[in-house]
C-alpha cells in the first residue's frame, strides 16, 4: 500500500536532481512512497544518472513537448499513493516534512492541498502564498522597475499575503505549484492540471477549482527550500509563456483589474 506518490518534472536539470533526490529519499526513508519522475527528453544525462543512481526511482521520458502541469498530470495517471506531492526539481527538503504534512491532512478532511514552509537558500521567507491575481499585481510583478519598487511594495506584499504573515496556518486562495501537497483522489476526480496552461498559472487554476468543494491551506510547521531561477524575468519565451498563461487564466475566470 503507497500512501504517498513524489511527482517530479526535469528538462535538463541533472544538477537540481542530484541535489534534491538525497533529501528525497531521507524524507521517505520510514515511508511508504514512490517517487515518479517524467524527464522532457533531457540531454544532459539526468535519465542515465537516476536510473544508475536511484534505481528506486521511477523515470517516464516524455518526447512530447507538454507544459510543467501536463507532465505532472502524466505522474499523476500512474499515481499509487493516497497523497501526491507536486514538486519543482529545484528544491531540497527537510526530513520530516512528508510526516509532518500527512499528519496534518490526516487531520483535516477538508483540506485538498496544502503548502509548507517555502525558504530561499539563506532561509528567508519565499512570498509564495497569493491572493487571487489582478492584472495590476501582475503587471507590477512582471514589469514594474525594481528602483521605483518601493512605491509599491505595500500592494505587493499585500498580493504575498504578508500582511497576513508566514508564521501560522492559514486558507490561501493561490497557493504555488513549486510545492503542492494534495489528495490523490480529488486531484483524479478533477483530471488534473489544466493542460492548456504550458507553464505558468496552472497552480492558480487549479486551486480555484479545488476550492469548489475542499481547502487549500498553508502549512508553516513543515518546509524547504526552493533555488528559486524565477524564469519569467530573464528569458524573453519565459515572460511570453507567463503573458499567455495569464490571458489564459483571466479569459477562463473573469478579469479583475484591481
Amino acid at each position: 500500500m503507497v500512501n504517498l506518490t513524489i511527482s517530479l518534472v526535469s528538462f535538463n536539470q541533472r544538477y537540481d536532481i542530484e541535489r534534491l533526490l538525497p533529501s528525497l529519499l531521507s524524507a521517505v526513508a520510514h515511508l511508504q512512497a514512490e517517487i515518479l519522475l517524467v524527464d522532457c527528453n533531457s540531454i544532459d544525462g539526468t535519465v542515465q544518472y537516476v536510473r544508475e543512481r536511484f534505481p528506486g526511482v521511477d523515470v517516464f521520458v516524455n518526447l512530447k513537448r507538454a507544459g510543467y502541469g501536463e507532465n505532472h498530470n502524466v505522474n499523476l495517471e500512474r499515481a499509487k499513493g493516497r497523497y501526491f506531492a507536486v514538486m519543482n526539481s529545484d528544491m531540497t527538503v527537510n526530513p520530516d516534512i512528508f510526516s509532518c504534512l500527512i499528519a496534518f491532512m490526516n487531520e483535516h478532511n477538508d483540506v485538498a492541498i496544502v503548502s509548507p514552509k517555502i525558504l530561499n537558500e539563506d532561509g528567508t521567507i519565499q512570498g509564495l502564498n497569493k491572493r487571487y491575481p489582478t492584472v495590476i499585481d501582475l503587471f507590477l510583478r512582471r514589469f514594474w522597475p525594481n528602483r521605483w519598487r518601493r512605491l509599491v511594495r505595500q500592494r505587493l506584499d499585500y498580493y504575498e499575503m504578508r500582511d497576513v504573515g508566514y508564521e501560522n496556518i492559514c486558507d490561501v486562495p493561490f497557493l504555488s505549484g513549486a510545492f503542492m501537497f494534495c489528495r490523490t483522489a480529488v486531484l483524479k476526480s478533477l483530471g488534473g492540471f489544466d493542460p492548456g496552461y504550458f507553464l505558468y498559472f496552472e497552480d492558480a487554476d487549479l486551486c480555484r477549482r479545488v476550492q469548489k468543494t475542499h481547502r487549500t491551506i498553508y502549512y508553516p510547521g513543515a518546509s524547504a527550500v526552493h533555488f528559486w531561477q524565477r524564469s519569467a524575468h530573464k528569458k524573453l519565451i519565459y515572460s511570453w509563456y507567463f503573458v499567455r498563461s495569464a490571458a489564459r487564466y483571466f479569459r477562463k475566470w473573469g478579469i479583475k483589474l484591481f
